[in-house]
């Protein structure tokens, strides 16, 4: 399908937008990154809001759509612009393969209800809890490696999550597993089918293209620890109407 204007996405450089900038840059569909300052608050803003009432970070927005579509979840965006643009390859098109249009949609779920909160609860707790809280850290801990070894027995006999073929799956999964640097005790000896799938992944140029510049971006302007202010902002809030 052609695309004639460029679609908007808003985010920043966090997993679940990797995710979808992965689909963006494997599907070759033109767009412009609108970059949100998340520690300001940009995502809670009224404009904001008009793409995803939910104040959370990707969404998109498709003018090739009539009336234009505003987008939000990674999960449901990496579905929609495989469903729209990707021609049934990085997701079967379940009229003429229900099977494979079913696994992929399933670990697609599987990483959207549980690797992703998991790990992303576990970085919290660990990096910006302002206390260390001993219980979070080690039900999320385990819980993370439960889920690692479910991947790792998925991978011994496949190249990618389903099968031989690189789909949205493989997208929403390796944009959180590639932080696994930032636990040393998830080790290549105790999951090395998983370290060998994430070499592959890394491998495809559209992932190298978009991990080379998050990398990049972040050695020029290295993440500061958080202020009262922005700690507030980013994990204060409440939806009450005295707040943004």
């Amino acid at each position: 399908m052609s695309i004639a204007k460029k679609i908007e996405l808003y985010g920043a450089s966090t997993p679940n937008v990797h995710k979808v900038l992965f689909a963006l840059e494997e599907l070759n569909i033109p767009y412009n990154f609108n970059v949100l300052n998340l520690r300001n608050g940009d995502q809670f803003s009224e404009e904001f809001k008009k793409i995803n009432p939910n104040s959370k970070v990707p969404a998109i927005f498709d003018p090739n759509v009539e009336g234009g579509l505003a987008v939000f979840e990674s999960g449901n965006i990496l579905q929609y612009l495989a469903t729209r643009y990707g021609n049934g390859k990085y997701l079967p098109n379940p009229t003429t393969d229900i099977k494979g249009n079913t696994q992929v949609l399933g670990w697609l779920y599987w990483q959207m209800s549980g690797l992703g909160p998991t790990q992303g609860n576990l970085n919290h707790f660990n990096k910006y809890a302002p206390e260390k809280i001993e219980y979070a850290l080690k039900r999320y801990s385990n819980e993370l490696s439960r889920l690692l070894h479910v991947l790792e027995k998925e991978l011994k006999d496949h190249t990618f999550i389903v099968g031989d073929q690189y789909t949205i799956a493989d997208m929403a999964i390796y944009g959180w597993i590639r932080y696994l640097y930032m636990y040393p005790e998830y080790s290549s000896q105790e999951f090395p089918n998983l370290f060998k799938y994430m070499d592959r992944v890394r491998s495809i140029p559209s992932v190298n293209k978009v991990v080379t510049e998050a990398e990049e971006d972040l050695k020029k302007d290295p993440q500061k620890p958080f202020t009262d202010e922005e700690r507030k902002i980013m994990f204060g809030q409440n939806g009450k109407s005295n707040q943004n």
